[in-house]
C-alpha cells in the first residue's frame, strides 16, 4: 500500500497540471459581464430541458457540455442514474435521511434521451442504489445505505411495485449500488461496523437473488480479502470500510469503488470459483467509474446539490475511463478521465458542486 506521501505525489501532477487549466477557464467564464455559453450541442436539442447554457462548468477543449435534466419542486437531490437502451432513469433522493428513520420517499424519474418527462416513480426512503435489470428490464431500487435497508422492484410499463425485505445485515448497515453482470446480480455492503482494529470483517460485495419477497445474500468478498497491488504487484490484505458503487471494465470484471479510502477493488470471474482480486489506490476519493463502450456516445454526469444532470460529449475512446471526486474530501470536484492501473486521474471538467452518478451512454 502507498505512504501517505507516495499517494498525494502519484496524484499532484497529473491532477494539478490539469487542474490549473480548467480553473482558468472558468474563471474566464464565471468573470465575464455576460455569461458565456460553455459549449453548444453539435446537433439541434428538441428539448427545452436539454440545452447548452449558461452554467458554471468549465470543460478541456474537445469536450461539450450541456444541460440533460434539471430538479422541480416534486423532486430534488438526483444520485443514481441508468438507461434501458432506449430511456434515462435518475433517482432522486429528495434529501431523505440516509438511514430511513424520516419515512421520507425517493423518485425515481424516467426521461426519454433529449430530457422529456416520461413517468415518476415513488420508492419508500433513501434510494441511493438502483440499476435497470437487462434481463427483465425491471427497475431494482435499494434504499437507506446507512441502515434499515430495503428494496423494491419497478416495472416501468405497468408502473408496479413490488417491495423487498432485506435479512438482518451481518455489516451492521446497510445496502448501495447494485449491478448486474454475466446472469448475476451484485449488491456492496455498505456502512460497515468495524472491528476493534478499524478493520471491516464482513462482507463488502455480496450476490443477490430474489425470492419470496425476501433479499437473498451470498458474500462474495469480504472487506479484508487478499488481493494483488496493481502498482506494486504484491499480496495486500484489503480493508474496505466504505464499500459504494459498482460498475464493470471491458475486460468483464466487477469492480467496486470504496470511497471513503480512495481504492477501487477488481473482482476477475466475479461470484465463481475462480474469482481473482486486484486493488489500485486511487489519488482521491471518488464515487461513480466508468469504461467507454462505444466511440459514438456521451456521458451524463449527476451534480447532486445543485440538482443539474449535463451530458458531457466528445469522440470517445473505447475503452477510457472515467471517473468524477467527491465533494467533501478537500480536493475540488471534478470528472476526470482515471488510469485504472495506476490511480492517477487527469480532470476533463469542473465546475460541479457534488458530482455523484456518472453513466456512459453509447449512442447509434
Amino acid at each position: 500500500m502507498l505512504t501517505d506521501k507516495a499517494f498525494a505525489a502519484k496524484f499532484k501532477y497529473t491532477f494539478t497540471t490539469s487542474l490549473c487549466i480548467l480553473a482558468t477557464a472558468l474563471a474566464l467564464i464565471l468573470s465575464a459581464c455576460s455569461p458565456i455559453p460553455l459549449s453548444a450541442s453539435p446537433t439541434p436539442t428538441p428539448s427545452n430541458s436539454q440545452q447548452s447554457g449558461n452554467f458554471p462548468i468549465a470543460a478541456l477543449q474537445g469536450y461539450q457540455v450541456s444541460l440533460f435534466a434539471s430538479s422541480t419542486s416534486s423532486y430534488s437531490h438526483p444520485d443514481a442514474v441508468d438507461w434501458d437502451g432506449n430511456h434515462i432513469f435518475i433517482d432522486y433522493l429528495n434529501n431523505t435521511a440516509t438511514d430511513g428513520t424520516d419515512h421520507g420517499t425517493s423518485t425515481i424519474v424516467e426521461y426519454t434521451i433529449d430530457g422529456k418527462v416520461v413517468k415518476t416513480f415513488s420508492v419508500p426512503g433513501h434510494s441511493d442504489g438502483m440499476r435497470v435489470d437487462p434481463s427483465t428490464h425491471l427497475l431494482w431500487a435499494v434504499s437507506n445505505e446507512d441502515a434499515n435497508p430495503t428494496m423494491v422492484t419497478i416495472d416501468p410499463g405497468s408502473g408496479s411495485v413490488t417491495p423487498y425485505t432485506f435479512p438482518p445485515a451481518p455489516h451492521g448497515g446497510g445496502y448501495d449500488d447494485l449491478y448486474f453482470l454475466n446472469g448475476m446480480t451484485f449488491i456492496t455492503a455498505s456502512n460497515p461496523t468495524l472491528n476493534n482494529n478499524g478493520v471491516n470483517v464482513f462482507p463488502a460485495i455480496d450476490k443477490i437473488t430474489l425470492s419470496g419477497g425476501q433479499a437473498v445474500l451470498t458474500p462474495v468478498l469480504m472487506g479484508n480479502s487478499t488481493a494483488v497491488d496493481t502498482t506494486s504487484n504484491t499480496t495486500i490484505t484489503l480493508n474496505e470500510t466504505d464499500p459504494d458503487s459498482l460498475s464493470a471494465d471491458t475486460n468483464g470484471d466487477l469492480i467496486m469503488v470504496n470511497a471513503g479510502d480512495a481504492d477501487i477493488v477488481y473482482l476477475h470471474n466475479p461470484g465463481t470459483a475462480q474469482q481473482k482480486v486486484t486493488y489500485t489506490q486511487v489519488g482521491a476519493s471518488i464515487d461513480d467509474i466508468v469504461w467507454v463502450t462505444s466511440p459514438q456516445g456521451r456521458l451524463l454526469v449527476v451534480d447532486r446539490a445543485t440538482g443539474k444532470t449535463y451530458w458531457i460529449r466528445t469522440p470517445f475512446n473505447v475503452g477510457t475511463v472515467y471517473t468524477e471526486t467527491y465533494y467533501n474530501t478537500g480536493v475540488t470536484s471534478v470528472v476526470g478521465q482515471l488510469d485504472p492501473g495506476t490511480g492517477n486521474i487527469s480532470p476533463i471538467a469542473i465546475g460541479f458542486t457534488d458530482p455523484t452518478g456518472l453513466l456512459f451512454v453509447p449512442l447509434r
